[in-house]
């Protein structure tokens, strides 16, 4: 759902109608019907993502950007192996970014810039690969996470420099979700440890 809108962007898992693995499909839920659909691709959509300006499909290792006014393709890139939750896009206009990390960076994450389709930088987040990746509503911070789970960190946008080191443990754990309160002051963790960490951004500055 486009934030607290009432458009749904849905992908069909067989096809039906205007509903198809292989075509996206944006539904007004005050109407009750389609509000346009994309031409059918040649191969199912493994994600899609959608904001205000922007709307991201994904089939196979590339990424097509469309224009969400008009459905008209824009742009498409190569970004590899991706799933869900190592791909974040920005819900701000003004700081309209696509971050990503694939299989293949091994820690490394890519700053997108989707009013110009340019690669803004990539830096080296963690060692490991990465597991999760959230931008906050502002648009100017990230936080990720690691496949070991044990340590946050928090970066600015679009320059990627390091803000705030998190430790969540010292035990290895599978981060289930992570995102940034609505004021930007906390983040909040859950993992498969069965606990939800919340971490002051505000107090970790004081300091």
């Amino acid at each position: 759902m486009l934030y607290s809108t009432n458009l749904v962007l849905l992908v069909g898992h067989s096809d039906f109608g205007d509903f198809s693995p292989r075509r996206v499909t944006i539904w007004s839920t005050n109407d009750n019907n389609v509000i346009c659909s994309s031409w059918p691709f040649t191969h199912k959509i493994s994600l899609a993502k959608l904001n205000k300006k922007r709307l991201l499909v994904l089939e196979r290792n590339v990424l097509h950007f469309y224009s969400t006014d008009d459905m008209k393709m824009l742009h498409s890139i190569e970004v590899g192996s991706l799933t869900p939750n190592k791909i974040t896009l920005s819900p701000n206009e003004r700081n309209n970014f696509l971050c990503f990390s694939s299989s293949q960076d091994e820690g490394i994450v890519k700053i997108y810039d989707l009013l110009f389709f340019s690669l803004k930088t990539s830096f080296q987040a963690h060692k490991s690969e990465i597991s999760h990746l959230t931008i906050n509503t502002k648009g100017d911070m990230l936080v990720t996470s690691s496949s070991k789970g044990t340590i946050l960190r928090i970066f600015s946008l679009p320059k990627g420099e390091k803000l705030f080191t998190f430790k969540r443990g010292i035990s290895s754990a599978k981060i289930f979700s992570i995102n940034f309160s609505q004021d930007n002051s906390h983040i909040i963790s859950t993992s498969d440890k069965g606990t939800l960490h919340v971490f002051d951004l505000k107090k970790e500055k004081e300091e």
